[in-house]
């Protein structure tokens, strides 16, 4: 007998919208073997679904005392205070509110160098007043917070992410280079439905040149991912209990204007009750979070159900047909859940 995630599967493929795909699942702090047919241990780039990621070490410096989510960025970082920055707190990039949101005005080519990154952020003239409105902060919320962890540790975004997250959580599989070129990310595939059709040659450079990927994204298989999340909720020796009120707190909610005027709800490098995330039938009041990647990837996970999941693909589709997949896959692991 087919399960739910089996027929939801069989029906994307069926309509062209999987092609090398991976997914796992957690529920009470254990891995569900069920799902395991459906995940392989190959790598993704997993975009944007990489930026809980980038927070969580933020969330670790926090949790130790070395930085404060209210600290305006110029205290470690005092050239980013330049035309009009100074009033830009962590938080603000966290919840994406800190005016610091477009890269238009960057050249291409220095996007493979972070010193030119920060040069350019230093002398960055914000859109609006910090807090003030909801904007994405698509590329320079990682190379914001890279920066900032760099100044706040002395010691590299790589380093940090090592001793703080992945170590400790056991996150073999995830990584913010290629290594080289060694167990390289599923090639990127483009759907006719997506524009984006520059995405998948600048990613191959990206992974030929081993160029750090802070922008906002890393590599992982989906167990890590999944894993993550789990951890996030489960972990009580890694994260304290006030460090997770703090980050679990709603603190920007409205219209995001770089997401095509999307109704939002953002934690602090997470975002809520995503459509994604639920059944459109299904009870919104669940305490959901998670992070979606580039028309792809997602993780995501329920507090109150104490569930985790990450459904990784290599196939851009427009941002509508990506949302039915997403919605298609994680209403279909919900169903099963509910069987096993």
């Amino acid at each position: 007998m087919k399960s739910f995630t089996d027929s939801a599967i069989q029906k994307l493929r069926k309509e062209g919208l999987l092609k090398k795909f991976s997914l796992s699942v957690y529920k009470k702090n254990k891995k569900i073997k069920f799902f395991e047919k459906h995940e392989n241990n190959k790598y993704f780039f997993i975009f944007s679904a990489g930026k809980p990621i980038v927070a969580s070490v933020i969330w670790k410096l926090y949790d130790s005392g070395k930085l404060d989510f209210e600290d305006p960025i110029s205290k470690y970082w005092p050239e980013f205070g330049r035309k009009n920055k100074k009033d830009i707190k962590i938080k603000h990039v966290l919840n994406h509110t800190s005016g610091v949101s477009l890269s238009k005005s960057l050249p291409d080519e220095d996007y493979i160098d972070l010193n030119r990154i920060s040069r350019w952020l230093e002398n960055y003239s914000p859109e609006t007043k910090a807090g003030e409105r909801i904007a994405y902060h698509e590329v320079t919320y990682g190379w914001i917070l890279g920066e900032l962890i760099e100044r706040v540790t002395k010691k590299s975004f790589h380093e940090n992410f090592n001793e703080l997250v992945k170590v400790p959580l056991k996150l073999w599989g995830m990584k913010f280079m290629t290594e080289n070129n060694l167990n390289p990310p599923q090639e990127i595939h483009r759907h006719e439905s997506s524009n984006l059709d520059t995405i998948p040659m600048i990613f191959k450079l990206f992974g030929l040149n081993n160029i750090p990927l802070i922008s906002g994204t890393c590599i992982s298989n989906s167990n890590d991912l999944a894993l993550f999340y789990n951890e996030v909720i489960n972990n009580e020796k890694w994260i304290s209990k006030n460090t997770k009120n703090k980050i679990f707190k709603i603190y920007a909610e409205g219209t995001d204007h770089n997401d095509n005027m999307r109704n939002v709800k953002l934690g602090l490098g997470i975002r809520f009750d995503s459509e994604i995330y639920f059944e459109k039938e299904s009870d919104k009041s669940e305490k959901s979070f998670g992070h979606t990647g580039l028309v792809s990837c997602i993780g995501w996970a329920s507090i109150e159900k104490n569930i985790s999941v990450s459904i990784l693909n290599n196939l851009l589709l427009s941002s509508e047909l990506n949302r039915y997949r997403l919605n298609t896959l994680s209403s279909a692991i919900k169903k099963d859940l509910n069987t096993i």
